[in-house]
Parts: C-alpha cells; sequence; structure tokens
C-alpha cells in the first residue's frame, strides 16, 4: 500500500491516462507475445529436467504447469504456485513430490543466480565494486555448500539440530537434499544455458516495453540496468504478483534516467500488466478447464 502510494503521488490520473494513451497498439501485443515466448521457453527448460533414467517430461504439461504456476503466484501468497507447479509436474509423469519438489526448486535457484549476474550488472553500472566483491564472495559460498553437501548429503540433516520447529527443519532437510540431487553436471549445464536464454526474452520483453512502446529511445545498457532493477524488485517480500512493488521499483529507476514522472508510471503499470494480466487468466483457464485430477490437491503430509 506504500508503495501504491508513492507510485501515485503528485501524478494527476488525467496526465496518466494522457501518457498511456500514446503507446501505439503493435508495440503493446508485441510485449505481450515477447512473454509468452518466455513462457514457452520455461516449459521447456522444465522438459528436461527430468531423472536419471525416466524420458523427457511432455512440453503440453511442463508449458501448462507453468502457466499455472506463474498464475497462482501472481494471486496467492507464499509463492503457492510453485508448489502447484511440482505436483502438476509430478502427477502428469508419476514422480515423487520430493523429486518434482527437486526440480521446481533447482528451476528457481538457477533464476536466483541470474538475477544476482542482473544486479551485478546493475551495480557494476553504478560503480558499487567493493559491494559487487561481497556480493560475489556470498554468491561463490553459496555454491560452494551446495557442493559440498552435494559430496556429503548426510550434512543436511545439520538443520535438524537447529532450535527451530521440526516441520521448518524438516522442509528444510527436504529441501536441500532435493536440490544437491539435481545438481549433476550433466543438469548444470542445461540450466545453465536455458536459465540464460530464458531470462534473454524476459529482458527482450522490458526492451520492447521501453524502447518500441513507451518510445524511450533507452541505449541498450540501460535497458539491461532498468531490466536488472525491476527484476530485483521482484524478489522483495511483498504481495501476490508483486502489486506495487514493482511499480515502485521500477519508476524509480526510470526517474533515474530523468523520465518523466508520469510516463514513467504509465511504462511501469503497462510493464507489470503485460507481465499480470495475460499469464493470470491464460494460467487460470488451464487449471479450471483441466481435468479434475490434474488439479494440484496436496495431502496434510504433503503440506507438512
Amino acid at each position: 500500500m506504500l508503495c501504491l502510494v508513492y507510485v501515485f503521488h503528485g501524478v494527476p490520473l488525467s496526465d496518466l491516462w494522457e501518457a498511456m494513451r500514446r503507446f501505439p497498439v503493435i508495440p503493446m501485443l508485441a510485449t505481450v507475445l515477447t512473454g509468452f515466448v518466455a513462457y514457452a521457453v520455461m516449459g521447456v527448460r522444465l522438459m528436461f529436467m527430468n531423472p536419471e533414467g525416466h524420458p523427457h517430461l511432455a512440453f503440453r504439461s511442463t508449458f501448462c504447469a507453468s502457466l499455472v504456476g506463474l498464475a497462482l503466484n501472481n494471486v496467492l501468497p507464499a509463492k503457492a504456485g510453485e508448489i502447484a507447479k511440482a505436483v502438476w509436474v509430478g502427477r502428469d509423469h508419476g514422480l515423487s513430490l520430493n523429486t518434482s519438489l527437486g526440480i521446481v526448486f533447482m528451476e528457481r535457484f538457477f533464476d536466483v543466480n541470474v538475477l544476482a549476474l542482473l544486479s551485478l550488472w546493475f551495480l557494476w553500472e553504478q560503480g558499487q565494486v567493493k559491494v559487487m566483491s561481497l556480493f560475489l564472495l556470498c554468491l561463490a559460498g553459496g555454491w560452494g555448500l551446495l557442493f559440498l553437501f552435494r559430496a556429503r548429503p548426510e550434512w543436511a540433516h545439520f538443520w535438524e539440530r537447529l532450535p527451530l520447529p521440526s516441520k521448518i527443519t524438516n522442509f528444510l532437510t527436504r529441501f536441500t537434499l532435493s536440490l544437491v540431487e539435481q545438481m549433476s553436471p550433466r543438469r548444470i549445464a542445461w540450466m545453465t544455458v536455458s536459465s540464460l536464454f530464458l531470462w534473454l526474452f524476459y529482458a527482450l520483453q522490458t526492451g520492447v516495453c521501453l524502447n518500441w512502446a513507451a518510445g524511450l529511445g533507452f541505449s541498450w545498457t540501460e535497458t539491461v540496468a532498468v531490466f536488472a532493477l525491476s527484476s530485483l524488485g521482484m524478489l522483495l517480500p511483498s504481495s501476490p504478483g508483486a502489486v506495487g512493488v514493482y511499480e515502485a521499483v521500477m519508476l524509480t529507476a526510470l526517474t533515474a534516467y530523468n523520465v518523466p514522472r508520469d510516463l514513467a508510471l504509465a511504462v511501469a503499470l503497462f510493464a507489470h500488466m503485460a507481465q499480470f494480466i495475460p499469464v493470470t487468466v491464460t494460467g487460470g483457464l488451464v487449471f479450471l478447464l483441466s481435468p479434475r485430477n490434474k488439479i494440484p490437491q496436496l495431502s496434510p503430509a504433503a503440506v507438512d
């Protein structure tokens, strides 16, 4: 709510509407279409994350699961869409919940790594070399810890010795073990390439929005910097779909490049709507129109 107050403060709605009316229709549609190409790439990435000895996952299932997961993340708290995505893929391919959760956890882990690289780009652009070095050290430490757990899986049970509720420590243990099980050389190579390709389309969507739809004429370095900062804003604890938070971060990034506040808010609103509304409607329809036995329903034990 505070973010929404911040972004709309001092911007008359008439000026905002006038700024949005100037966006041409075809570039707006291209922005939405580029997003769906990215979702298809997400489905392809998931196809080749099958467990060792299993056939590739079906694209129809992984694409639908990705759409449903994104849609539920936009309307439910706590990233509930990720659990639904794991159950969806698991039921379609006869995988255990731990295995399918490990696949989804690996996806998210590599997405966070790409976001970390984007943040390094932003820090480099801002000349924050010391902060960037500290960030790199933390990132390397995280990878080192995962490889340590990969070599000694029994060490992952150290979570159970922490003074935390047993449900939390058991989840952390299962999370760690399911993640390190996915860390084969083949899987890491595939996830690195496919994740970079996926986020290239996300960046392209932002570029189409900024330079074609809004006509800001940003250079590619400025476009990537705005994309990096707005993407990092999605990681902040916030409302489902980052409503308000995304607009605040995007507005801050654009006004830093001397974009007028009313135009910057119009761009931020359209960029978010292009990412939020189409996939939420499409994923919701996929969820509702699928057979009942495909709709994710977790047992009490699985929820625990």
